[in-house]
């Protein structure tokens, strides 16, 4: 399943508003994810080499960080 332009960028602000929020820094992220410094890179900027897979892990992480931290996440529609 492809994004369109206007989900990417949906998604795209998402993933930086929920990170940002977070107050989680992307060492924290990379270690309880697995992801390597460029991965995250990518992931989190949803660059062209970005994985599928990766941005919903990231979007579904940051979600579950921020719901234990008593914040509601930020979404926008798809």
């Amino acid at each position: 399943m492809s994004l369109t332009p206007e989900q990417k960028n949906h998604v795209g602000k998402e993933l930086l508003d929920n990170f940002k929020l977070s107050g989680l820094t992307p060492e924290v992220i990379q270690a309880d994810l697995a992801f390597s410094h460029e991965q995250f890179e990518e992931t989190i900027k949803l660059g062209p080499t970005s994985d599928e897979a990766a941005v919903a892990t990231l979007r579904n992480y940051l979600e579950e960080k921020l719901k234990e931290q008593g914040k509601e996440p930020s979404s926008y529609p798809e």
